[in-house]
C-alpha cells in the first residue's frame, strides 16, 4: 500500500488492533462494573438474609417467651412495662436485639386473639458494595405471633364454687372437698393423701411408704379471677363450713351434729388436722399457678380446725386479711392440710367438705370467676340427687386439639350409676381407658360403654385407686354452641349416693405454639 500524499504511510491493521484494544477496555470497564454490582448484590444480599433469619428466629424466640403472660386483663394490648413486653424484650436482648439500642425496635402486640402475642422486631443494617449505588442501610423488620392455650376452667365462671345453702337457688349438687393425709387414696383424693393402702378400712398406718405416690403440697389450687372493671374495689375471698366438723358415728349418716338441719352429712370421720388456705395476688405465670407463693406473699389467709360446735359449722367465713384492694388478673387460692399428730394412726383420716366465693365490695353478685386450676376435688352428698354440673369450659381457642378429661376413684356408690358428658360435647363419642399408678397398669384406649355421646356405666363396680380418661377429638373447626361449658350428668339409683371423685382436665396438644 502506498503512503498518502504529503505523509508517511499507515498500515491499517495496525489501526484496527489499536482500535480494537480501546474497545475491550472499554467493554472490561463496563464488565467490572457489572461485575462489581452484582457482587454487591451477592456479598449485600447475603448478609442481609443472614440477618433476616436472625431477627425471625429473635422474633419467634421472644414471642414464645412472652405469650405465656397472656392475656392481658381486659384483653387489651401489653404495655411497655407489663409482663409480655418485658420478657419479650429481653429474650430478643438474649438474641443481640436490644430494644433501643443500636436502631433496634422490639414491639410486643396482642395477636388475632387474647392469647395470642405478636412480637416485632426491626433493625437498621449496614451495607458493603451497595454503596456503591447510593444504598448505605437496610431496614430489616421480623414478626412472629404465638398463642398459648389457657389453663382449662374449672366447675364454675361464677363467683363461688361448690353448694351454697345459705342462697336459694344456687345448689351445684356437689362440694369442694380435700381429704386428710391419713386417709387412703381410695377413698376418692389422690393428692392430698400419701396412703395407696395398708391400715384400716380408711386410713393407713404407714403413710411414709406410698408418699412419692400423687401425693403433693399444696393439695389444691383454685383460682379466684377478677375482671378490670372491679380494679381498685375491695375483694374478699370466703370459705363455707371451713372447719369440718367432728362428727361420730361412721362414715356416711344423716348426723345433725355435722349439719344443722340434719338431712345429710358432707364430713366423714373425727380428725384433728388443720385446713389452710392461702390466696396470692394476681399470676404473672398463668402457665404455672404453683409458683405464685414463691414470688409473692399471701394477700389473705386462714386456718380452719375441726369444730364439734355447731356455732361454727355451716356459715361462710372470710379470709384473714380481706378484704383487699382488688387487681385484676387471676388470684391463686392455695389448699393444705396440716396434720397435727402424724404419729396417730388415727389422726389425719378425715375428710372436709367445704364451698369457695368471692365477694366485690361486701356483694355476693358479682363478674368474679372462681374455679378450678388443673384439679377439682368433690364430693356430691345431696340424699336422691342426681348431680348434673359443670366440669370444664371448652373455649373455642381449643379448636383442633384433644381433650382429656380424667376421673379419680369412681364408683364407691351401692346401687346403678352411670354417667355422660352433655353440654357442649352432648351427642359426641369418646374414647377411654383405666389407668392404676399405683400398679403401673394402663389400659388400652376403646370405646365407651354406648348410649348417646360419651356414656360410662358404674353399676357395682369400683374403680379404688385408678383413673378413668376420657378422650375427645375438638374438630378444627369447634364452635361454641351453648356457653361453652362441658357437663357431667350422673343418673343415680342408690341408697348411698356419696360419690367422692377428683377430676383433672387438659387439652393434648401444644399448649405454647407459633401461629402461622
Amino acid at each position: 500500500m502506498s503512503a498518502p500524499a504529503g505523509g508517511p504511510a499507515v498500515s491499517v491493521e495496525r489501526w484496527v488492533d489499536e482500535g480494537e484494544r480501546g474497545a475491550v477496555l472499554i467493554l472490561t470497564t463496563l464488565l467490572l462494573v457489572v461485575f462489581m454490582g452484582m457482587a454487591a448484590f451477592a456479598v449485600d444480599l447475603g448478609w442481609l438474609y443472614y440477618n433476616q433469619l436472625n431477627t425471625a428466629k429473635a422474633a419467634e424466640a421472644a414471642a414464645l417467651a412472652g405469650v405465656v403472660h397472656m392475656p392481658m386483663p381486659g384483653c387489651v394490648d401489653p404495655g411497655s412495662g407489663d409482663q409480655p413486653t418485658t420478657v419479650a424484650r429481653d429474650i430478643a436482648s438474649r438474641q443481640g436485639y436490644q430494644h433501643n439500642i443500636g436502631g433496634v425496635t422490639v414491639a410486643a402486640s396482642k395477636g388475632g386473639n387474647c392469647n395470642q402475642l405478636t412480637v416485632d422486631i426491626s433493625r437498621t443494617y449496614g451495607t458493603f458494595f451497595l454503596q456503591v449505588f447510593g444504598i448505605d442501610n437496610v431496614e430489616i423488620n421480623q414478626a412472629a405471633t404465638a398463642e398459648y392455650l389457657p389453663p382449662l376452667k374449672l366447675g364454675s365462671d361464677e363467683a363461688y364454687l361448690g353448694e351454697d345453702p345459705t342462697v336459694g337457688g344456687r345448689n351445684r349438687d356437689f362440694w369442694v372437698a380435700v381429704n386428710g393425709t391419713r386417709r387412703r387414696k381410695e377413698s376418692g383424693d389422690p393428692y392430698a393423701t400419701k396412703c395407696a393402702g395398708t391400715g384400716t378400712a380408711h386410713n393407713c398406718n404407714d403413710p411414709g411408704a406410698n408418699v412419692g405416690i400423687e401425693y403433693r403440697d399444696p393439695a389444691y389450687y383454685y383460682a379466684v379471677e377478677v375482671v378490670p372493671n372491679d380494679n381498685g374495689k375491695m375483694l374478699t375471698v370466703e370459705i363455707f363450713d371451713g372447719v369440718h366438723c367432728n362428727q361420730s358415728g361412721g362414715e356416711y349418716p344423716a348426723d345433725a351434729g355435722c349439719r344443722p338441719d340434719g338431712t345429710a352429712e358432707y364430713d366423714g370421720y373425727p380428725s384433728d388436722f388443720s385446713l389452710e388456705f392461702r390466696l396470692y395476688p394476681p399470676d404473672t405465670t398463668p402457665a404455672d399457678w404453683t409458683d405464685n407463693s414463691s414470688n409473692h406473699a399471701a394477700v389473705c389467709s386462714r386456718t380452719f380446725h375441726y369444730s364439734a360446735v355447731l356455732a361454727e359449722q355451716y356459715r361462710w367465713d372470710a379470709l384473714n386479711g380481706c378484704p383487699v384492694g382488688a387487681v385484676s388478673g387471676i388470684y391463686v387460692l392455695e389448699v393444705d392440710i396440716h396434720e397435727a399428730s402424724p404419729a396417730l394412726a388415727d389422726s389425719n383420716i378425715s375428710v372436709s367438705a367445704y364451698s369457695i366465693r368471692a365477694k366485690i365490695n361486701d356483694q355476693v353478685d358479682n363478674d368474679t370467676d372462681v374455679y378450678g386450676l388443673g384439679a377439682m376435688s368433690l364430693w356430691m352428698p345431696e340424699l336422691g340427687s342426681n348431680p348434673s354440673f359443670k366440669i370444664v369450659r371448652l373455649d373455642e381457642i381449643y379448636a383442633g386439639t384433644e381433650l382429656i378429661l380424667s376421673m379419680f376413684d369412681a364408683g364407691d356408690i351401692t346401687g346403678t350409676i352411670d354417667l355422660n358428658f352433655t353440654g357442649e360435647l352432648a351427642g359426641q363419642d369418646c374414647l377411654y381407658r383405666v389407668r392404676d399408678e399405683f400398679l403401673n397398669e394402663v389400659q388400652p384406649w376403646g370405646g365407651d360403654d354406648g348410649g348417646s355421646g360419651c356414656y360410662l356405666e358404674i353399676t357395682n363396680k369400683e374403680y379404688n385407686n385408678q383413673w378413668i380418661d376420657f378422650r375427645f377429638p375438638i374438630d378444627p373447626g369447634y364452635t361454641c354452641s351453648i356457653d361453652c361449658w362441658v357437663f357431667v350428668d350422673y343418673n343415680l339409683t342408690a341408697a348411698d349416693p356419696f360419690e367422692r371423685t377428683t377430676w383433672t382436665a387438659r387439652v393434648d396438644g401444644q399448649p405454647i405454639h407459633l401461629v402461622p
